[in-house]
């Protein structure tokens, strides 16, 4: 192969890198967008449930059992959460050379430490969104929850997040008790809080039958 097939090869797999990464940044911007989009989609169920609750207190009695109510509460970091994203943040150090015993148990405290940073930030006026100055009023996301998303994974990133709104709605209507479903023992869906309303509404139906 002479210098000129050469050079001919060389740039036909760069532009093939080219098409490649511009394909790669296409998908990530559209990946983006649907991640905004099912945020906005998922913080409107959340607003709705809310203002339902605060509408309708009834529909939503407190159980009485601490450990339970207490997952219950608007802005409740599960733990659990934060020691697995510490303990996938560790295993993805190549610097660390503890032995496995050694990185849960750090990891354990890590997550300690990390969940209290953010409880502290969550109840005490941290605000997610910045504006940022010269783009008008586009509201970007401080640094410090990007941090979160790049060092620990979006597991966590995505449950402070929905924590810091469920944080917003508590201030905003005065609600202190997610909806639950016991029975599948975890927060209850627009469509089942809204399942006793149909059957109230039926009977007022019946008692105001149409003139």
């Amino acid at each position: 192969m002479n210098a000129e097939e050469m050079q001919s090869k060389i740039t036909g797999y760069e532009q093939r890198i080219n098409d490649y990464e511009r394909k790669r940044v296409r998908y990530e911007r559209t990946i983006g967008r649907l991640q905004d989009d099912l945020l906005d989609r998922d913080n409107e169920i959340l607003r709705a449930k809310f203002t339902v609750v605060q509408a309708l207190p009834e529909l939503n009695p407190p159980d009485l059992d601490p450990v339970l109510d207490l997952q219950r509460v608007p802005g409740y970091l599960d733990i659990r959460i934060f020691e697995r994203a510490c303990l996938d943040a560790s295993l993805r150090d190549p610097s660390s050379d503890s032995d496995d015993q050694k990185r849960k148990d750090e990891a354990v405290f890590d997550a300690g430490s990390l969940r209290s940073l953010w409880r502290e930030r969550i109840y005490g006026g941290w605000m997610l969104y910045i504006v940022q100055e010269g783009i008008g009023d586009i509201q970007m996301e401080r640094p410090e929850i990007l941090d979160v998303k790049e060092k620990y994974g979006l597991e966590l990133y995505n449950t402070i997040k929905k924590a810091w709104f469920e944080y917003q709605e508590r201030r905003r209507t005065g609600v202190v008790f997610k909806p639950w479903n016991y029975d599948a023992g975890r927060e209850q869906t627009l469509t089942e809080l809204l399942v006793p309303l149909a059957g109230t509404i039926d009977n007022l139906r019946e008692l105001n039958p149409p003139q």
